[in-house]
């Protein structure tokens, strides 16, 4: 379970890297656009679409995974915080679980889409009618992801009986 565990997390960090090079050159995509609608009163062509059809979709659905290893999401843990180790253990193995089964579902069900949209060939309905099957496929494989992350949370949890994400407030921030 451990050099599966290292694989994936070598995976996870090139996925995420990609997501994070993604996100640069958005920012830069955005910029030159607002520039040249501003001084040449002329954007760039399908920025909008672009942005939000794929370039948005690789940042979120890439980085998910990575995300949940750092305990990078956003959570309420004022009741968690005062459970025990062992309820702790179990709240975050059923959690693990139903997002598991959630994420896969959402997976599945993307890539279904993927393969209709890439079956009717559809495309989107701005000025450069590009394919949308790719931002498909690019959801299904980031909850994938996400959904082998909980799993080997959950494998954590079992073997280690341990919570593998810890709550990040102290308890003199509470106070």
């Amino acid at each position: 379970m451990q050099k599966f565990k290292a694989g994936f997390e070598f995976v996870e960090r090139i996925i995420f890297n990609i997501g994070s090079v993604v996100l640069g050159v958005m920012m830069i995509w955005i910029f030159l656009d607002v520039l040249f609608r501003t001084i040449f009163n002329q954007p760039i062509p399908g920025t909008v679409e672009l942005t939000g059809e794929y370039l948005m979709v690789l940042i979120v659905y890439l980085g998910l995974s990575y995300t949940l290893r750092q305990d990078g999401h956003v959570k309420v843990v004022f009741l968690y915080d005062k459970f025990s180790e062992k309820w702790k253990m179990r709240s975050d193995f059923i959690t693990s679980l139903l997002a598991t089964i959630s994420f896969l579902f959402i997976s599945v069900l993307n890539f279904n889409e993927f393969l209709v949209y890439l079956q009717y060939d559809i495309k989107s309905v701005g000025i450069l009618g590009y394919p949308l099957a790719p931002a498909l496929l690019l959801i299904s494989l980031g909850s994938l992801i996400l959904s082998i992350r909980l799993f080997i949370n959950m494998t954590v949890i079992v073997t280690e009986r341990k919570a593998p994400i810890q709550s990040s407030i102290s308890e003199s921030e509470t106070m």
